[in-house]
């Protein structure tokens, strides 16, 4: 493996910078996709009735059931599978024809897994 610390081309070490940027901000992405999933959660969890609401693009159906399958992939990598049945449970009684789907080979790409 490279070691661009030791470098002395000024090229390389601008390179090195963007690298690490870009790193920076890929685990930034992951830590948010996290705790929006979490407070998504907490919010089908707490308040049900309120999350369809088809004036709202994030929760018309489609985009719900796709946030839904990405969060159920998340919680099955995690281990939490007491909420992948909360989530199954919200769209059996909340979605008709809705399906838990969960993402996992997506997330796992997505989380550098």
């Amino acid at each position: 493996m490279r070691n661009y610390f030791d470098d002395e081309d000024e090229d390389d070490f601008l390179d090195e910078d963007l690298i690490i940027r870009e790193m920076e901000k890929e685990e930034k992405t992951r830590r948010e996709f996290i705790q929006n999933c979490n407070d998504a959660f907490r919010a089908i969890e707490s308040d049900p009735e309120n999350i369809l609401d088809p004036d709202n693009a994030a929760t018309k159906k489609d985009n719900l059931i796709n946030a839904l399958n990405r969060m159920s992939a998340l919680f099955i990598l995690q281990e939490e599978y007491e909420k992948c049945e909360i989530l199954r449970k919200f769209i059996e009684t909340k979605i008709p024809n809705g399906k838990l789907e969960p993402r996992i080979e997506e997330v796992k790409k997505f989380l550098g897994q």
